[in-house]
């Protein structure tokens, strides 16, 4: 693993569960050019990366690495909000994927099974064949892992506000509304009430890390639009809407401070047990003055923080998967799937039986 920041390799280390889907962990590197001596002597599987280092950026190392070395080993970057843009457009470079920070583990292991999964077939001796030629990085932004084309397009949209990438958005957003016409036969009602899903999705996104008891008018500033009846206009729409949500994202993200680490530490990490002593510790803040500076930036409690991120991700998984209420409950951090079906009810109004068929 490859990145210039403590905090991120001690997370990579800590928070995916590398050893369940074949792999460990051989090594780390602060830069670039520290990286190379230890993919040298150490010749790994794959290569973790940062793109933004001291000494040698993260996309000099893998042209370094295949173009110099000829190096086996395979790369995944690991891209900052700052590094998105310049990697997204990259002209070439030999990646498997690309994970955005702040760290989703449940992406993570998702991509880590399906690079076992590819492995697993090939002979012993033959895996960097098996893998392929390097795929531009372009093309392995747009080849996603999961399977439905319609989710994945969402989730491009969502990765482009999330990192404030005004082309990117705008990019995104005319392929959801082109995928939308291949899924559905054309918009319609269907694709209208898809997209107008996708809107609330966006807002989600926002107020993941809203202050509660904003004013009115803030909230009216960010409420869904409604959908014109020309399909055409569709795109015009949605990119408007998903700029604006960027422009807040990345308002909070500045007024937060310490508080929207905290934040995001909860969003990476909401399936464990989590405690505020113990990330108050990784931050070296005492416990009562952050659980303070948070409750005044995010406007709930460090605790109410948490139950709001396990059933948003919870909403997402009934909304997306076929799995029972019971083992989403597990997945997003509640043992006792009761506990979760009372937060979901406190947070969304509904039970989540109700939503998940609704």
């Amino acid at each position: 693993m490859v990145d210039d920041e403590p905090l991120v390799l001690e997370g990579l280390s800590f928070m995916v569960d590398w050893e369940s889907h074949g792999f460990r962990i051989c090594g780390e590197a602060c830069d670039g050019e520290e990286a190379l001596e230890r993919i040298k002597e150490l010749g790994p599987d794959l290569v973790v990366t940062d793109i933004s280092m001291p000494v040698m950026d993260g996309l000099q190392l893998i042209e370094h690495c295949t173009n110099v070395l000829h190096a086996p080993c395979r790369f995944v970057i690991l891209s900052g909000h700052d590094d998105f843009s310049a990697a997204h457009k990259a002209l070439s470079c030999g990646v498997l994927d690309y994970w955005l920070k702040p760290i989703d583990t449940m992406e993570i292991h998702a991509a880590l099974k399906e690079f076992r999964s590819r492995w697993s077939q090939s002979e012993a001796g033959d895996r960097t064949k098996q893998l392929g030629k390097a795929l531009p990085l372009e093309a392995a932004w747009t080849v996603p892992i999961a399977s439905d084309p319609l989710l994945d397009a969402e989730d491009r949209l969502l990765l482009a506000i999330q990192a404030g990438d005004r082309e990117g958005i705008g990019n995104a957003a005319e392929q959801l509304c082109h995928q939308l016409k291949l899924s559905f036969g054309g918009g319609g009602e269907i694709g209208k009430a898809y997209l107008s899903n996708v809107l609330l999705e966006v807002t989600w996104t926002v107020f993941e890390g809203e202050k509660q008891g904003s004013s009115a008018l803030d909230e009216q500033a960010l409420s869904p639009p409604c959908l014109p009846g020309m399909e055409e206009r569709w795109p015009e729409v949605l990119t408007a809407y998903a700029c604006k949500a960027a422009e807040r994202l990345a308002r909070q993200r500045s007024e937060s401070g310490p508080a929207w680490e905290v934040a995001q530490i909860i969003r990476e990490r909401y399936s464990e047990p989590l405690q505020l002593q113990t990330i108050a510790q990784m931050l070296h803040f005492q416990p009562a003055y952050l659980g303070q500076l948070f409750k005044k930036h995010i406007g709930m409690s460090f605790l109410d923080y948490v139950h709001r991120t396990r059933v948003e991700a919870g909403r997402k998984l009934l909304r997306r998967t076929d799995l029972k209420v019971a083992d989403v409950a597990r997945k997003v951090g509640y043992e006792d799937p009761e506990h979760f079906a009372a937060k979901f009810k406190h947070w969304t109004g509904m039970t989540p039986s109700h939503y998940k068929n609704g």
